[in-house]
């Protein structure tokens, strides 16, 4: 059986520790925080801050057959930068392309030059504006502003005004994809759809989506386009928008992404993080395996006195350690802090089905059931 120590138990280390139970790989969870929320349900767990980088880590990691980084703090990062070329661990991670790919004015300069479409950038376009700050992924720290005077009252007020990017808000869906490799081969996955909540988080990934298949054609190419500038080795996940018909690209992370895997998972049967693991282990892909074509969503709920919230994935880390579940209040699977008594609680809800019908039927349900529990 495969080890795979996996640094950091949030958001992306949820989603590496779900992989590899579905993989059949034994996962070892490294935090500062005990109480984690994937130190509900990893195989075995240790309380650690890497960038002390103590003897005691050092021999829980060589229990592991590759080390997977699930976070985003550039001192752990380092750590296990100096920790793995000192003592010869695999690491699936590519410090060049995340340090390219963590900066949105470092992004925006590689897209730029690969003339790949993007938003405008204030103030060369009109409003309504998006304000985000250049070092953090996904909507952490997301704000709108209506006008250019909202958004020069906001860089006035800034501490540190030329850290923040400002771009057009674009309408249209939203659509991300993964691609995997190394210069020269590179496989990209099932495109999957985000729906975001009205804080610009995610609330739930869907897949497959409504794409045509010319579309999804130069999404792919986009991807490997952009994972070739970089020259990655590992894993990147690109989102875009599709903006009146044009997709345009809003971030790219070279790191292991949240939500989109599990996605990918039930809805074309390819586990990303085993594919990951072949080109840390062995330098190359094992055979390609045959794809599954289901309908899946994978959505994230918080039940409080009020009722039933269907939010973004934050939620996921204000509660406590996350328990897999099957067939969990009609879901499939659920990744929840549910024990039967406390409230709030919340989870993680994974559904698929041999049709679009049939899935939205099964997810009904599934609410139906949950709204049933929080009026009990």
């Amino acid at each position: 059986m495969r080890s795979v120590a996996i640094i950091g138990g949030k958001l992306q280390g949820t989603e590496a520790v779900y992989l590899a139970k579905k993989a059949g790989f034994r996962s070892l969870l490294v935090d500062k925080n005990g109480d984690a929320p994937a130190s509900g349900f990893c195989d075995e767990m240790r309380v650690f801050d890497v960038r002390k980088k103590e003897k005691r880590l050092i021999d829980f990691l060589r229990e592991a057959d590759f080390i997977l980084p699930a976070l985003e703090n550039d001192d752990a990062l380092a750590a296990l930068l100096e920790i793995s070329n000192k003592y010869g661990f695999k690491l699936a991670f590519d410090a060049g392309a995340y340090q390219i790919t963590s900066s949105k004015l470092k992004t925006d300069l590689l897209l730029r030059e690969h003339r790949i479409p993007a938003p405008r950038y204030f103030p060369e376009c009109d409003g309504p504006y998006i304000i985000k700050p250049s070092c953090d992924s996904g909507s952490a720290g997301v704000i709108r502003a209506e006008t250019p005077a909202e958004v020069k009252r906001f860089l006035a007020e800034a501490r540190n005004p030329e850290s923040w990017v400002v771009q057009e808000y674009l309408e249209g869906p939203s659509y991300s994809i993964e691609i995997i490799g190394f210069p020269g081969m590179y496989r990209t996955y099932e495109v999957t759809e985000i729906h975001m909540d009205e804080a610009y988080d995610c609330r739930m990934v869907t897949a497959p989506c409504g794409i045509s298949e010319s579309k999804r054609k130069s999404f792919s190419e986009i991807a490997k386009t952009l994972a070739e500038a970089v020259k990655l080795h590992g894993i990147m996940d690109v989102e875009v928008i599709d903006h009146d018909g044009e997709l345009k690209v809003l971030e790219l992370d070279a790191r292991i992404p949240s939500q989109t895997p599990m996605a990918v998972l039930q809805c074309a049967g390819i586990n990303q993080l085993s594919e990951l693991a072949d080109i840390t282990l062995f330098g190359k892909f094992s055979d390609e395996k045959p794809k599954k074509h289901r309908y899946a969503a994978v959505e994230h709920y918080l039940i409080d006195e009020a009722g039933v919230h269907w939010k973004g994935e934050h939620i996921m880390t204000e509660g406590g350690p996350l328990s897999y579940r099957e067939n969990f209040f009609g879901a499939d699977e659920a990744l929840s802090d549910y024990d039967g008594n406390k409230i709030p609680w919340r989870g993680a809800f994974i559904n698929s089905a041999e049709t679009a019908e049939s899935l939205e039927k099964k997810r009904n349900a599934m609410v139906r059931k949950l709204n049933a529990e929080a009026g009990r």
